[in-house]
């Protein structure tokens, strides 16, 4: 092996020892095919696992040079250990596939043949889907509602064979359960996706660690689309809100005082103790403090924004161009090339 790494393959574990050698026999011949052979690495995640998975992984690393293994001390979930994986990566081509075997290794060449048309991210389509039918509906589920929400058309959002860029793995965001919007992040942040119709096969050792049906994605996803909206402006967001409840909580209360300065010289009735006037109180009050959160949390962005402003930049340059030097990148520094 060499040091210059161009493929990482990242493959998050948690128990799943009976399948882990077969998927590095698997990998190493694809891209032995692939004529790149010295020039890939396998890191294995073990995302706290119970089973022998950490003991297999050892010996593969004992006898492969192109195996790695980042080992959590307990289990974390697929993000972080995703998260953790991108962090050890030396590779400037990023793939990510289940242990499980039911995605096939042999589907990564399509995936990187995408990434060579000139996309940054290639997300796998399970068109023929091997799993129960109440998963496999839940899927469907969950598949359209983030289509109608954010506008992306794919069809397998969460398929754990994915293959993006470098410059993409660094504007993920991975905590949570955020592994399941990659392809949405990267659409977010203006990378080009793709989706590539792959193979699914029956799940052959253990079972799913995953439950069929996982509500917290609705939350992720509402998080995930208020971040990318209002995550620099967070008061045009709270703004809105306060102005919604106390604009019409302020006339009314307007309404009221009116009606009482009326009172006292005997033109209407004292409105001291009408209950409508204790609840546009209440919602008026409620809306300053929203207004203030929002305050609050622009004010903290703002001292913050100087230290993070330099890797943004960086993040969002696609090209810079300055008289006959040229680079395309996310690259915040341009390398002058002119000759004198």
């Amino acid at each position: 092996m060499t040091s210059n790494v161009e493929f990482s393959i990242l493959v998050p574990v948690f128990c799943e020892e009976q399948s882990l050698r077969e998927l590095a026999d698997r990998v190493a011949a694809v891209f032995e095919r692939l004529g790149h052979h010295q020039d890939f690495e396998i890191i294995f995640v073990d995302d706290g696992s119970t089973d022998g998975s950490t003991d297999v992984v050892r010996s593969l690393v004992a006898a492969r040079p192109y195996i790695r293994l980042v080992r959590l001390r307990r289990n974390c979930g697929k993000s972080l250990a995703l998260s953790a994986g991108l962090a050890n990566a030396r590779g400037r081509r990023i793939i990510t596939i289940d242990a499980d075997l039911q995605d096939q290794p042999e589907d990564i060449p399509n995936l990187l043949g995408r990434l060579e048309s000139g996309y940054d991210f290639a997300n796998g389509w399970r068109v023929e889907r091997h799993d129960s039918k109440t998963r496999r509906g839940g899927s469907r589920l969950f598949n359209w509602t983030v289509r109608r929400a954010t506008g992306l058309d794919l069809h397998d959002m969460n398929c754990g064979l994915k293959a993006f860029t470098i410059e993409v793995a660094q504007a993920l965001w991975l905590y949570g359960q955020y592994h399941r919007y990659l392809p949405l992040q990267a659409h977010i942040a203006g990378f080009r996706v793709a989706e590539v119709p792959v193979k699914n096969a029956e799940r052959r050792f253990g079972q799913s660690k995953f439950r069929t049906f996982r509500y917290e994605g609705a939350f992720d996803l509402m998080s995930l689309l208020f971040l990318h909206r209002y995550g620099l402006n967070p008061l045009h967001f709270f703004g809105r809100l306060a102005a919604v409840i106390a604009i019409p909580s302020g006339l009314a209360i307007t309404y009221f005082v009116i009606q009482q300065v009326l009172s006292w010289f005997n033109l209407s009735e004292p409105v001291l103790n009408r209950p409508l006037l204790t609840f546009a109180l209440v919602a008026f009050l409620m809306g300053i403090l929203i207004f203030l959160t929002g305050f609050v949390c622009d004010f903290m962005l703002h001292h913050q924004i100087g230290d993070r402003m330099r890797a943004i930049v960086s993040l969002a340059v696609a090209e810079v161009v300055d008289g006959e030097s040229k680079e395309i990148g996310n690259e915040a520094e341009v390398r002058q090339s002119r000759s004198p």
